[in-house]
């Protein structure tokens, strides 16, 4: 077998834990240039993530999942619409920036959690936006809705920046 068609194993050496309404559910992740999360939590399928604000992926057992962010034509001081969006069989989950640090998960339509970030997800180099999110989540869910809503917000992030405070996230 040639040394390049071998597969390569990645390690992942930390850890963090979230609260669901299904139990503690386990974010194994590594720090670094190839940064790769994996979450796993009581009767959750596993969700693989390559996390990243503008070009996050996301793979459900693993099936990768269509993600895509949805485009202002126009530029706001304020923040950018950086709504993000997967299709998961029937469901369309939307991650939907609210404020600086905060963001509403929708299935539907229906608001199944909310996110609160922390200022720190916005340094430069912050390889996992989400990994300090902490979410609030709705009643009547079942494992994918939770393990699909934690991955988003993972991979993309609680809130949006504005202009100013990428700027400023930049140079500090």
């Amino acid at each position: 077998m040639s040394f390049f068609n071998k597969r390569r194993t990645i390690r992942l050496s930390q850890h963090r834990t979230a609260d669901s309404p299904f139990g503690p559910i386990r974010i194994s992740y590594n720090p670094g240039p190839a940064v790769i999360a994996l979450i796993q939590g009581p009767g959750m399928p596993p969700v693989t993530v390559v996390p990243g604000r503008d070009h996050g992926q996301i793979k459900l057992s693993g099936q990768v999942i269509p993600t895509r962010r949805r485009n202002s034509n126009r530029w706001a001081l304020r923040r950018r619409s950086r709504t993000r969006t997967a299709v998961v069989g029937e469901r369309t989950y939307e991650l939907r920036p609210v404020s600086l640090r905060q963001a509403r998960l929708l299935r539907n339509g229906t608001l199944i959690a909310e996110a609160q970030g922390t200022l720190r997800s916005y340094a430069s180099l912050r390889d996992i936006p989400g990994i300090d999110a902490r979410l609030t989540w709705s009643h009547g869910l079942d494992p994918t809705d939770v393990a699909i809503g934690q991955a988003m917000v993972v991979a993309f992030g609680a809130g949006a920046p504005g202009a100013l405070v990428s700027i400023a996230s930049f140079w500090l």
